[in-house]
């Protein structure tokens, strides 16, 4: 049941540092920001993946193995329902949309996500899920962070990848998967990291 107490200013600024921590999620794991993707869980989190189920660091080892050889990675957070369990505790589920492509050099990887061959062929693929982050917030020290999270897959597609892929111009910015990556680099330059 919903309350005005739900949306008290209190109530909205905690609702968007939980939200903060959802997007810090994103980027830095499609980034591969590893200290950026343990700054969103507290230290002594569980994470269960499905293909991987543990603590924190050991999250971050698998994803940093896993996405080695991924050149494209996009986590896209939309529906996010926060609820209040206490002062200090939400139950947060984050509606989220995972594109990525796997090269042949990673189909290994790929098949471990899909329970077995992704798909036909060698060739490289292009995975997209809709999935959900069922998440147990806790502010500690103040700070809202992920102290148990529970990946729930709704749905996957392995698309092949053609051969010839089109590719932007020169002068256009492209994603990078590490701190060159545009984003970081204005970072910098504003001195915010």
């Amino acid at each position: 049941m919903i309350t005005q107490d739900d949306f008290s200013p209190q109530r909205i600024a905690d609702r968007m540092q939980i939200q903060h921590v959802m997007a810090q999620w994103c980027r830095s794991v499609d980034r591969l920001d590893f200290d950026g993707m343990r700054a969103v869980f507290h230290p002594d989190a569980l994470d269960i993946h499905g293909a991987y189920n543990g603590d924190v660091d050991g999250l971050v080892d698998w994803i940093r193995e896993r996405h080695s050889n991924i050149p494209f990675s996009m986590h896209a957070v939309s529906n996010m329902l926060i609820e209040f369990a206490s002062a200090d505790l939400a139950l947060v589920e984050t509606y989220v949309r995972t594109t990525q492509r796997y090269p042949a050099e990673a189909r290994e990887k790929l098949d471990q996500l899909a329970g077995g061959k992704a798909g036909a062929g060698d060739g490289g693929m292009d995975l997209m899920t809709c999935s959900r982050y069922v998440d147990r917030f806790e502010r500690r020290n103040g700070e809202w962070r992920i102290a148990h999270r529970t990946l729930v897959a709704d749905w996957k597609q392995f698309v092949p990848v053609p051969t010839e892929m089109p590719k932007p111009p020169a002068s256009w910015e492209t994603g990078k998967r590490n701190q060159d990556d545009f984003v970081f680099r204005e970072r910098r330059a504003l001195g915010i990291a």
